[in-house]
């Protein structure tokens, strides 16, 4: 299988056809290739080699920033410290958020706010806070420039989901997935659904491991340079009754002797957001595959804290259990 590729430059434009090319793309597989996005190369190129020099440091400077120290979710994880599906992921990765303040007011009526709070960066590359800002600031004009051309393809206004993102949520990792030395898992992240609105994935040019699944089948997702792979997240799927799919998909084992580098990012609204529902024309509501659950079996929630809060939970259980057991045991994840 070969994604399409889409083109931001078109989207922005207003091409009619390229917006009608996304909503159906999006809602036969959810994943495509994103080309004419803006981003040099050069910036590329800068964050691999910020992540890589990261990853070389001794285990001790990397745990200067660790997850596990914490409650917002931030920082370094070690191999194995991620879960999915309840299975041990095998890579290690940096978490990154909107860099601000920790939200200490309404947390017992909104407890996703606990989400939000400072990132904590290594002393060892001080370069690494303004790129990593500079990154999250310049995908997340990406990311609403195209959630407005999801908008129009759907019949609506391009500003139709402006409001929610007054006071956004974006997540990244830096993350690195080295081969297990001797078959110590058998993921490099099992299958998933993604949390947000939409995921803007930059693999490493010829690197391999991503798959996605369509039809009962898993297919290998090539690795292209200057295109970033984007799929849908939870949250857009919702929106739109199930119209537009969130895909599962999944990165294997690094073979050994090698070493797989990628750079995602999540764009997702303001935590206490209510992600609208999309009217949608009666022809596009005819195809519409209807509210799903998560792949842990849960309802998928409109509330976009809540939604990502869930997912935490249950990726992280060592920060979860000494954070918040208590939050874990009343959502039940």
């Amino acid at each position: 299988m070969t994604l399409p590729i889409i083109s931001l430059e078109k989207l922005v434009a207003g091409d009619g056809t390229e917006i009608d090319r996304l909503r159906q793309v999006t809602h036969e597989i959810g994943f495509f290739y994103l080309s004419d996005h803006g981003i040099p190369v050069d910036l590329q190129a800068e964050m691999f080699a910020v992540a890589k020099e990261f990853f070389a440091l001794p285990q001790e400077a990397k745990e200067e920033i660790a997850f596990t120290d914490n409650p917002h979710y931030r920082g370094y994880s070690r191999l194995g410290e991620e879960l999915t599906q309840g299975r041990t992921d095998w890579r290690e990765q940096i978490d990154y958020g909107a860099d601000r303040p920790a939200w200490t007011e309404g947390l017992t009526e909104y407890p996703w706010r606990v989400l939000e709070g400072p990132n904590p960066w290594p002393s060892a590359l001080p370069r690494m806070r303004p790129l990593i800002n500079d990154w999250q600031e310049r995908l997340s004009d990406i990311g609403l420039e195209m959630l407005r051309a999801w908008a129009v393809s759907l019949g609506q206004a391009p500003d139709y989901f402006d409001d929610i993102f007054d006071h956004p949520h974006p997540m990244m990792k830096l993350a690195h997935y080295p081969a297990p030395a001797n078959g110590e898992a058998g993921q490099g992240v099992g299958a998933h659904h993604d949390a947000g609105v939409l995921t803007l994935l930059l693999p490493e040019e010829g690197s391999g491991g991503l798959q996605v699944q369509r039809d009962g089948e898993w297919f290998d997702v090539e690795a292209l340079p200057d295109l970033f792979i984007v799929n849908i997240g939870e949250l857009l799927e919702a929106a739109t009754d199930g119209y537009l799919v969130s895909t599962p998909h999944r990165v294997l084992p690094s073979p050994p002797g090698t070493a797989r580098f990628s750079i995602p990012f999540f764009l997702t609204p303001n935590l206490d957001a209510r992600f609208p529902r999309i009217p949608l024309a009666p022809e596009l509501a005819a195809e519409a595959r209807g509210l799903g659950r998560d792949m842990a079996g849960q309802e998928i929630s409109d509330i976009s804290g809540l939604n990502t809060l869930k997912s935490r939970l249950r990726a992280h259980p060592e920060t979860t259990a000494r954070y918040h057991s208590e939050l874990a045991a009343t959502l039940g994840a």
